[in-house]
């Protein structure tokens, strides 16, 4: 018998799954270190913005008594989601879809509720919902990308 090749068992498993290549070969260029594209940008920002805009909607005297996921599910069918939505998910070349709200409620709650979320409602909890730069912000511990922020070098 002969030698099987270190990437059979993958290369295997990627021919009979109902994946995209297009999309598995954008994963695996997008893992590639010190290299940031749009699509990573956008992915790692997605998160951050979902709970930003959930903090501040909680906070509107207009939703108060009314549950997460209502208020989600109410700005789903919004046009400002629907912009986000098709800003953020550009790069995946999906749009929003009113048929796919009940999809996109799930998908934010199970956002909300991951445990690895949990330090970013602790500090949107304290700013309101917002990004507060400057000086004991915290945000400085961590380098932002220039590519964010559209600056020059």
């Amino acid at each position: 018998m002969g030698k099987q090749d270190k990437w059979d068992k993958v290369i295997n498993y990627l021919k009979t799954s109902k994946r995209d290549p297009q999309k598995v070969l954008n994963l695996l260029k997008g893992n590639q270190k010190g290299k940031e594209t749009l699509y990573d940008i956008n992915r790692s920002s997605y998160a951050l913005n979902i709970i930003a805009v959930i903090i501040q909607k909680l906070r509107e005297p207009k939703n108060k008594g009314k549950t997460r996921s209502h208020i989600i599910r109410t700005w789903v069918k919004t046009e400002d989601f629907k912009n986000f939505y098709n800003l953020m998910r550009h790069e995946e070349k999906l749009t929003w879809s009113r048929d796919n709200v009940e999809k996109y409620v799930k998908q934010i709650n199970d956002l909300w509720s991951k445990p690895n979320q949990l330090k970013w409602k602790k500090y949107f909890n304290m700013t309101g919902g917002y990004f507060i730069l400057g000086k004991g912000s915290g945000i400085g511990k961590k380098s932002i990308s220039n590519k964010l922020f559209k600056m020059k070098k």
